[in-house]
């Protein structure tokens, strides 16, 4: 019986190697749901329906508060001069609720 040796190597770690998130994301543009992988720090992710870089982590820390706009439940907003920007449907929120 013959069998293959594989010969491992010890290699330095390189910068991709660092610490990552893993959980569910979402799509902000087309709404695709999927389990993703990426670095500390990653802002967007790159959605494997439409693959356009408008991904997010469902489970983000959060505050206890939060506001969301009308549109569609979303909670994430630019900050703009004008005020808070939904990233979905582009309102400038100009009032605060609870």
């Amino acid at each position: 019986m013959s069998a293959d040796i594989v010969k491992f190597e010890k290699r330095e770690p390189a910068e991709e190697d660092g610490p990552h998130l893993t959980g569910k994301a979402l799509c902000t543009t087309c709404a695709y749901e999927w389990e993703a992988v990426a670095p500390v720090g990653t802002v967007h992710l790159e959605c494997p329906a439409c693959a356009r870089l408008q991904g997010v982590f469902k489970n983000a820390v959060e505050p206890e508060t939060a506001w969301a706009c009308h549109c569609s439940g979303n909670q994430l907003f630019f900050l703009t001069r004008a005020g808070a920007m939904c990233r979905m449907c582009g309102l400038i929120s100009s009032e605060w609720a609870d």
